[in-house]
């Protein structure tokens, strides 16, 4: 065999050698050009327990689907809010000052310019003692199309040009 950096014919058994990453096979004189990867050195085992060590693997859990599961806002939430406002007396103004919100905010979630955040819903919810948020059922989740569930159609209002 060759010495695989110098050429020349190795006798005996060769060295191996790591130099810049590349394990090499070498003579005797052109070790010095790498660090020497015949030495032994112990790798340390994984213990497993034995407990562990032959356990079958975990049953898939069928996903759920988060979205059912979320609260969704009426549509009639600001007409909720003005009404409950207005039957405990309160101005805008004094509704945010007990809930920690500016009064322009309730004026806008009661003329539905804006969907009130979830910590703000439920400020307003806690306050005037009314539900914002209704679950959706699963017949509002299929679609008139067989059955395959919801489509992007479905959802999306397509405006024409």
């Amino acid at each position: 065999m060759q010495c695989e950096i110098c050429g020349t014919e190795v006798s005996g058994k060769p060295r191996k050698v790591v130099i810049d990453g590349s394990e090499l096979q070498v003579c005797n004189s052109c070790v010095r050009f790498g660090e020497v990867a015949d030495k032994f050195s112990p790798v340390p085992r994984k213990v497993v327990p034995q407990e562990r060590a032959f356990r079958a693997p975990p049953k898939p859990r069928p996903r759920r689907d988060e979205f059912r599961e979320m609260p969704e806002i009426v549509p009639e939430y600001g007409r909720i809010v003005k009404e409950a406002r207005e039957g405990m007396d309160l101005t805008p103004e004094e509704l945010g000052i007990k809930i920690k919100e500016k009064a322009s905010l309730i004026r806008k979630i009661e003329r539905h310019e804006i969907v009130p955040e979830d910590s703000v819903r439920i400020k307003l919810e806690r306050e005037l003692n009314v539900k914002l948020t209704d679950m959706v059922g699963d017949e509002e989740w299929k679609s008139g199309k067989g059955g395959r569930g919801l489509t992007l159609g479905d959802i999306a209002s397509i405006k024409k040009k």
